[in-house]
């Protein structure tokens, strides 16, 4: 039916909801400084991916359990315009990914669709607080993020927007997480739930009332200390 893939980003429905009105919104008040960043370190040779901007999903909005997942970056993002695309159809592409193509079974996104199928009252939105990573490779260059969250906080805007109940945060490099969340979201202060795994509660300033679960990325982890970690996120969620 499409011919590439830019018609089937093209062709895919971002929920109509109040939430993705408000996160449009958001993005086109920051797009002419993000393109304008963009373009600045696209002539000095950085190859950049696109924007990562979010939509919610149908049952979002009404789910009594809103959960965020936290990344740092997102892996292959990027590669599926030959051309500058729109906010919309930077939604429109997370939506066929994040909801439709699941991540294309990467780890991270495994562990989202774990936490979907907890209850039909919890909803999932997989985010990231780097949102311009490396065009066609791992990792992300901090002198582009750093500059972009100079300029704009969109993490802290997006949490606002979304509110979500609880924000998981799966890490394998607990110091390079550390240094953009303080940036974009201040102080916090930290509970230790699980010393061997390294899981712990953070209340970070700019959300007090919204716990940040850090935990271990699931990939590399042994099935036995996932399950312990996911026992431990599911009473967060579930009570």
């Amino acid at each position: 039916m499409y011919s590439n893939r830019i018609e089937l980003i093209k062709a895919t429905c971002v929920a109509d909801n109040d939430l993705n009105h408000r996160l449009s919104s958001l993005y086109d008040a920051n797009w002419d400084i993000c393109r304008k960043l963009m373009a600045d370190f696209q002539a000095q040779g950085y190859e950049l991916a696109n924007p990562y901007l979010l939509a919610a999903s149908d049952n979002y909005p009404s789910a009594a359990h809103k959960v965020m997942c936290l990344g740092k970056e997102t892996q292959g993002w990027g590669g599926e315009f030959t051309n500058e695309p729109t906010i919309k159809e930077l939604q429109q592409l997370y939506t066929l990914y994040i909801y439709h193509e699941q991540g294309n079974g990467a780890a991270f996104h495994n562990f989202v669709c774990w936490l979907s199928s907890l209850s039909p009252n919890v909803a999932v939105i997989p985010n990231n607080i780097v949102k311009i990573g490396k065009r066609s490779t791992n990792g992300y260059y901090k002198l582009v993020a750093n500059r972009l969250h100079e300029q704009m906080n969109l993490l802290r805007e997006e949490i606002a927007i979304l509110a979500p109940t609880l924000i998981v945060c799966p890490t394998s490099n607990l110091n390079d997480y550390n240094a953009p969340l303080h940036q974009l979201l201040g102080d916090y202060e930290e509970r230790v739930l699980q010393q061997e795994l390294f899981v712990s509660e953070r209340r970070y300033e700019a959300f007090a009332d919204i716990p940040f679960i850090i935990l271990p990325h699931p990939q590399g982890k042994t099935r036995e200390d996932m399950d312990s970690v996911k026992r431990i996120v599911a009473k967060y969620i579930l009570g």
